[in-house]
């Protein structure tokens, strides 16, 4: 069965956003951020091309997450090659400074095509909550997953081809589900320590 990923980078990349998003920080959230993370096809034109890193360090990992997915250009071709056409990659260049050179050439995924294939009836550790409508809403809470038991049940027959994919019901940043191929080219891949969680479902 597939892997729930999650992961815990801590030197969070500062976005150029002043050089290349035109819009207010309102309209970013709502035309760029929040579609981004339901799996919704962007606009090229919304994709941050660079940034920094004010925190100093000796690894750049090939996946990880911030607001959104970045990856290397490996992690890029090993996808491509599972879900070819599927998922869009936009260039970002990160430096080591604001002003200084580059250290690695990475790309923000643009995750499409999502599917709600959480069996809420066999899952367990799920987070339910009324929206300010009074709608339930039940998703997956990934504060208490343990990486030896399988709390986070699917559907695998909607799950269909895909590698990778998000999910309404695992809403946020770093918060994705990967098929065992692309779980085991990540092990082969990462570097280490890796800042990623996977939690085997059922």
């Amino acid at each position: 069965m597939p892997y729930f990923m999650t992961t815990s980078y801590r030197n969070i990349p500062d976005i150029d956003e002043d050089k290349y998003w035109d819009d207010s920080w309102g309209d970013i959230v709502d035309d760029f951020i929040h579609p981004l993370k339901s799996g919704l096809e962007i606009d090229a034109r919304f994709f941050p091309r660079s940034g920094f890193l004010e925190q100093d360090t000796a690894i750049i990992p090939s996946l990880f997450s911030i607001e959104f997915w970045f990856c290397s250009e490996l992690m890029k071709d090993a996808i491509e090659q599972l879900d070819p056409g599927r998922h869009g990659f936009h260039p970002y260049s990160l430096r080591d400074a604001p002003e200084g050179k580059e250290i690695a050439q990475l790309y923000i995924i643009n995750i499409v095509d999502p599917v709600d294939a959480v069996d809420v009836e066999r899952s367990e550790n799920l987070d339910i909550r009324m929206n300010p409508s009074g709608k339930q809403i039940t998703r997956v809470s990934t504060v208490f997953l343990s990486e030896s038991k399988r709390e986070i049940a699917l559907h695998e027959d909607m799950i269909k081809d895909r590698h990778l994919w998000l999910s309404p019901k695992a809403f946020g940043p770093g918060n994705a589900f990967v098929s065992d191929a692309l779980h085991e080219i990540i092990l082969q891949h990462d570097v280490s320590p890796s800042p990623l969680n996977f939690y085997r479902t059922k």
